[in-house]
């Protein structure tokens, strides 16, 4: 019997290694998935990743990762969700570089439009940049346009606030209602405004916002939106 037990001790000496790994592993495979989103829906159009310096379209269900470089084609409607992140609506002819930290989300888009409905956890910090300024996350679901006719930059806030820092150092912040307008061609401005008369009508270069928005609907969101 105690020969038995000694052997018992053995095997178990020498599996204690492999048990003591089992919980890294664990955090390996966490911290690996946490950097995975998915493709929830695209509409009409093509949706496309940058891999090996090529564009390859992109469908419902694929994965994305933290770092992916994506863009739509001008008719694209494209949904994604990123883990910890939150869920992305990309307008048509845009393209955006998702951040390469889940904790510290600082994507970058060169051109058009995404809707934001961040779900970034206590103590993360997230954001969108264009070459005109930063549009900091704040727990809040808002809109960023850039490169759109006369209007270079534009940040909308459906809900929560949004802290948008100019390239002057200057920050401004954008509350629930709320636009900031940044153009090109005219002074910076000292604050945001109401965004309820653009929601009157389309046709004034935001109707991307009709995705969602009710036309004329003083800012009511349609009942089949998700």
């Amino acid at each position: 019997m105690q020969k038995a037990n000694k052997v018992i001790v053995s095997v178990l000496v020498s599996l204690l290694p492999i048990f003591l790994l089992f919980p890294h592993l664990e955090n390996k495979i966490s911290a690996e998935e946490i950097r995975k989103g998915k493709v929830i829906e695209v509409r009409d159009g093509k949706l496309e990743r940058l891999a090996n310096n090529e564009w390859k379209q992109i469908a419902k269900n694929s994965q994305v990762s933290l770092g992916d470089r994506l863009r739509t084609d001008k008719k694209c409607l494209a949904i994604i969700e990123m883990p910890n992140i939150g869920r992305f609506v990309i307008g048509p002819d845009s393209e955006i570089e998702l951040g390469k930290d889940n904790k510290d989300f600082k994507a970058d888009m060169p051109r058009g439009a995404v809707w934001l409905n961040s779900k970034l956890r206590k103590g993360s910090n997230g954001s969108i940049t264009t070459s005109l300024a930063t549009a900091g996350i704040r727990g809040t679901k808002f809109s960023v346009f850039y490169g759109r006719g006369t209007q270079d930059l534009c940040v909308c806030t459906c809900i929560g606030n949004v802290d948008a820092t100019l390239n002057n150092g200057k920050t401004i912040p954008v509350s629930k209602g709320n636009i900031l307008v940044i153009k090109g061609d005219a002074p910076l401005p000292e604050r945001a405004e109401s965004a309820l008369p653009i929601l009157d009508n389309k046709g004034a270069g935001f109707d991307f916002c009709f995705n969602c928005h009710v036309t004329g609907g003083r800012g009511k969101l349609k009942s089949t939106w998700k």
